[in-house]
């Protein structure tokens, strides 16, 4: 009688463990579901980030900044009284002007002159510099084909990055590319400013459209100020 009992006993207690390894199974399935739900996300979380540190990274976006913040740096330097904006045909560079009715000037290159030694003309050194110095160096920002480049050079004896309609190179001391990739099927004429009387009011605007090898395009549209004016 003990020994068919204690058979009974543990045909139970072995249907019972049977029934907890199902429960279990069930439990663990039913749990895999949103862990799986969550690493799909995960995964497709992981990816979204990727693209997104992939497009700030891109070519045309670091070249957008560098030309933007050039342009800036060195325009916020320049001299009111001496930039010019000019238009580029074959290897000319022709000042800028408003067509008739209007007081819009737009080119695809610029000009500016700038004291090294941040000359402040609010209160200028007659020791140092004479009127008609209106500026020691130039920054001439040009497209080159596709090419924004930039030439950092010397004034001498009054002439800078252009003379007689003709980029000059003798007194150049960096070429700098910008940019590689400009969409000259958005815009050509880059840059752009206000004319009063011959002479620019002192804000070019830039209007510059990228597109990398990667299919990524940029756009910016900024202002720089010119603030500096000798001879006053």
């Amino acid at each position: 009688m003990i020994h068919h009992s204690c058979l009974a006993v543990s045909s139970r207690l072995a249907r019972r463990a049977g029934f907890t390894l199902i429960e279990m199974a069930i439990v663990v399935a039913i749990a895999a579901i949103p862990l799986f739900a969550v690493g799909v996300l995960l995964s497709g979380s992981s990816r979204s980030w990727q693209r997104i540190y992939n497009d700030s990274r891109s070519e045309a976006r670091l070249d957008a900044y560098a030309a933007m913040t050039s342009l800036q740096q060195i325009g916020r330097q320049a001299n009111l009284v001496n930039y010019t904006v000019y238009r580029i045909t074959g290897a000319s560079f022709i000042k800028a002007t408003p067509p008739s009715g209007t007081n819009i000037a737009t080119g695809q290159a610029v000009e500016f002159r700038y004291w090294q030694d941040a000359f402040n003309p609010a209160n200028p050194d007659v020791k140092t510099i004479e009127e008609s110095n209106t500026g020691t160096h130039y920054a001439l920002y040009y497209l080159d084909g596709k090419e924004l480049k930039v030439d950092f050079g010397q004034v001498v004896n009054g002439v800078g990055g252009v003379q007689n309609n003709a980029r000059q190179t003798a007194a150049v001391t960096r070429t700098q590319i910008l940019s590689k990739n400009v969409d000259l099927s958005k815009n050509i004429n880059i840059f752009n400013h206000t004319m009063v009387g011959g002479q620019g009011g002192g804000c070019l605007n830039t209007d510059l459209s990228l597109t990398d090898d990667q299919g990524i395009s940029v756009n910016i549209k900024f202002s720089t100020l010119i603030r500096s004016a000798w001879p006053r």
